[in-house]
């Protein structure tokens, strides 16, 4: 039995299991004594994992994402997911090295990714939501790459293990969701901003996909310019008018709430449904206060805290990784918010 699986049948920390077996740091005696009879019961075998202790050597992992501190603050749950797992794993010195782009400028995606293969990490995170930029960067790179997905699959490319949500069933999701919520059939409208991320092209696929197996629905989608997101309030002013009796609207991205308080402010919040996306700070307030009638969750800390171990899977124990982890569907409305 390995320490990955002492820890699982434990229900405790790899950290914490290494302590034991090297009878080193603080350990509960009741903690110890379960560990300590796992091992007596089913045997311990260390392979890859003491010969990478031995070696006493720092792992640099290098995190290319978007601004921290953008887009309410999503990519900072992941962040912490991924710093959350680096203490978990203490015992093998994971070392992260966040890259930060700003979405969606193309030279500043660029100039991190440039400035992340330049820093010697020996393997990397990458959240690849610019679709073609970021297929056309890991294609120009000569070396072979360790590399893993988070937040959104990319096809054509080869990451050791993606880590996210199937978007399109995430938006197909949706549209059942609002369906049920409404209890109309339309006419519906998906908003889109950042069209140059693949997986909010498939949320927007996925909830069209729904109704298009409904009869006589009508879909609208409201597509932002990437870089003109300030013109939101005048396209769904356009789309209200030209379907007055709009009964519901998905938020592929984690900017719900904007659109949210905007369709509160106009009055028009009695007539239309909300579905959003992600349980971010601004998200839940609105759904507490009735402005999004459900939202759904990908868990950008678990997907962090995840992306890490399958990269410790892969450099530390030296077993191949899951080459897709799906994260669940999550659906909340603000009657089972914790």
């Amino acid at each position: 039995m390995t320490v990955a699986e002492i820890a699982k049948r434990a229900g405790v920390s790899i950290g914490t299991v290494d302590r034991v077996l090297h009878n080193r740091g603080r350990v509960s005696p009741k903690t110890r004594k379960r560990i300590q009879d796992i091992v007596n019961t089913e045997g311990y075998h260390p392979n890859a994992l003491a010969r990478q202790l031995k070696r006493n050597r720092d792992y640099r992992i290098g995190v290319l994402i978007p601004e921290l501190k953008k887009e309410s603050g999503y990519w900072e749950l992941i962040y912490n997911g991924i710093l959350r797992a680096s203490e978990e794993l203490s015992a093998f010195s994971f070392k992260i090295e966040l890259f930060e782009f700003i979405r969606p400028e193309r030279a500043s995606l660029t100039a991190a990714f440039k400035k992340m293969m330049g820093s010697g990490c020996c393997a990397y995170i990458i959240a690849p939501i610019m679709e073609e930029e970021t297929r056309a960067l890991l294609e120009g790179e000569k070396s072979q790459l360790t590399y893993t997905f988070i937040d959104s699959p990319l096809p054509g490319t080869r990451p050791i293990t993606t880590v996210a949500q199937d978007p399109f069933r995430g938006g197909y999701l949706a549209g059942k969701m609002l369906e049920l919520i409404s209890r109309s059939n339309g006419p519906y409208a998906v908003v889109r901003p950042y069209t140059e991320a693949f997986n909010l092209n498939e949320r927007a696929r996925g909830f069209n996909a729904w109704f298009a197996l409904q009869k006589d629905v009508v879909l609208l989608d409201v597509v932002c310019p990437e870089r003109h997101l300030n013109e939101m309030p005048a396209l769904l002013h356009a789309a209200h008018q030209k379907y007055p009796d709009l009964k519901g609207i998905f938020i592929v991205a984690s900017m719900g709430h904007q659109i949210a308080n905007f369709i509160y402010e106009q009055g028009w919040k009695k007539d239309i449904s909300i579905i959003g996306y992600d349980l971010v700070t601004e998200n839940v307030q609105c759904l507490k206060e009735g402005k999004i009638d459900c939202l759904i969750s990908q868990r950008p800390e678990e997907q962090g805290r995840q992306v890490l171990y399958q990269l410790y899977k892969k450099i530390v124990l030296e077993e191949e990784p899951n080459p897709q982890f799906n994260m669940p569907l999550d659906i909340f409305f603000k009657e089972n918010l914790i």
